[in-house]
């Protein structure tokens, strides 16, 4: 039996202290860091991110940019897709084990077995490392939605940032995509600069714009950079992402250096997201193309398809794994004219993917040839080495595809 770290008995220990993943009460959280003199709101330069799809890309380019220009940054994102610790960077550097357990086991001391939600906890021990190791800019992503979301218990904010919004989690945040917004919007503060993304749909941006009118804080207006630039991070749709960015850089240091800028956006990753598998144990089953993708819901679908039109050298075989809260029909249907055939296999170590013959069952109305898999070796195995490859459905399955290649994040 191999014994699991520290950390992981740690986190196995957080993990059971409430039933739901998901419980939109912030009460428990600011009873929390009350106990720890309210670390949140003494935390300097916060920019705090909202949106369904391209938090973590939008955060990734204005971390490198600012580091560009010798500003150090914390950042706090999710999941993680590897270990734990990646959802805390501290002065561009994963946060070590020593420190992230010693966090959370004073965490966990002053929470006194109460229930509380994982991703609370997490966010906890997010803003105490922010505070006990302080940098020039906190960059914090939301979990999922805005209002009621464990990151918003910061009031004070340098800058907030709305992403392209979409529909997901409708069970949590509303099946109108006005609905969506309002709860996004509530990352908002009076006072506190506001950059909007270029939004696919009308209804968001009126919403959005309209609720930051009436709590009286400025819009600031996204700058769009030259699609010229290269950046580090592939697909089109990277371009607003950067743009949003470099917009908030510009907000946060005015004296910005494009030169500096640019290299920055060359050297922008963000693993997992249109990501080619160039290095580790999946070439050696290959001789064609591998891209990990981890598109989950109709709008990344869109951005992916996007990325196949441009891409052009013929049909992919797709291996593709999904949470049973998505809907894999409508997302394998925009991408279904760049497909070959379908490997269906379930997600390791998560209880609410779906399995192959579910998978089966909900695309067999799209024509495909869906095949099911025991796992994901087995899929790439039969997945034929002169044909393109695309794996995605869930960074889930990102993660455990990266693990399984031997891919370090760093």
């Amino acid at each position: 039996m191999i014994k699991k770290s520290k950390l992981s008995q740690t986190l196995d220990r957080m993990y059971s202290l409430h039933p739901k993943l998901i419980d939109f009460d912030l009460s428990r959280l600011k009873l929390l860091m009350k106990k720890f003199n309210n670390p949140q709101n003494k935390l300097q330069n916060v920019v705090h991110i909202a949106g369904t799809n391209g938090k973590g890309s939008t955060a990734s380019f204005l971390k490198k940019i600012l580091e560009n220009h010798n500003l150090s940054v914390n950042l706090y994102t999710s999941p993680h897709l590897i270990n734990f610790n990646e959802r805390i960077r501290i002065n561009n550097k994963l946060i070590s084990e020593n420190k992230l357990v010693k966090i959370l086991e004073d965490v966990e001391l002053k929470n006194e077995n109460r229930p509380i939600t994982f991703f609370e906890l997490t966010t906890a021990a997010a803003i105490i490392a922010f505070y006990r190791h302080p940098s020039d800019v906190n960059i914090i992503e939301t979990g999922l939605g805005g209002r009621l979301d464990a990151t918003n218990i910061i009031e004070n904010k340098k800058l907030t940032i709305m992403t392209k919004i979409g529909f997901d989690h409708i069970e949590f945040l509303g099946e109108k995509i006005e609905d969506i917004s309002r709860e996004k919007a509530g990352i908002f503060r009076q006072n506190t600069p506001v950059i909007i993304a270029k939004q696919k749909y009308l209804k968001a941006q009126k919403t959005l714009l309209a609720y930051a009118k009436k709590i009286k804080t400025e819009i600031v207006d996204v700058e769009n950079i030259s699609t010229n630039i290269i950046l580090g991070l592939s697909g089109d749709h990277q371009y607003e992402n950067a743009s949003t960015a470099y917009t908030a850089a510009k907000k946060i240091f005015p004296l910005i250096s494009l030169p500096r800028t640019k290299l920055a956006l060359k050297q922008t990753t963000w693993p997992g997201r249109i990501d080619q598998i160039k290095h580790g144990k999946i070439v050696n089953y290959r001789k064609n193309i591998t891209i990990l993708d981890g598109a989950h819901n109709v709008d990344s679908a869109y951005a992916l398809e996007q990325f196949l039109n441009k891409k052009s050298i013929g049909k992919w075989n797709l291996i593709i794994g999904m949470l049973k809260n998505r809907d894999i029909k409508d997302f394998v249907n925009i991408v279904k004219t760049h497909i070959n055939k379908v490997f269906a296999i379930s997600i390791p170590e998560t209880e609410s993917s779906y399995t192959p013959d579910e998978i089966i069952i909900k695309l067999k109305k799209l024509g495909l040839e869906v095949i099911p898999a025991k796992n994901l070796e087995n899929a790439i195995k039969r997945a034929e080495k002169d044909v393109p490859l695309l794996i995605t459905g869930s960074l889930y399955l990102v993660g455990y595809t990266l693990k399984f290649n031997g891919t370090k994040i760093n």
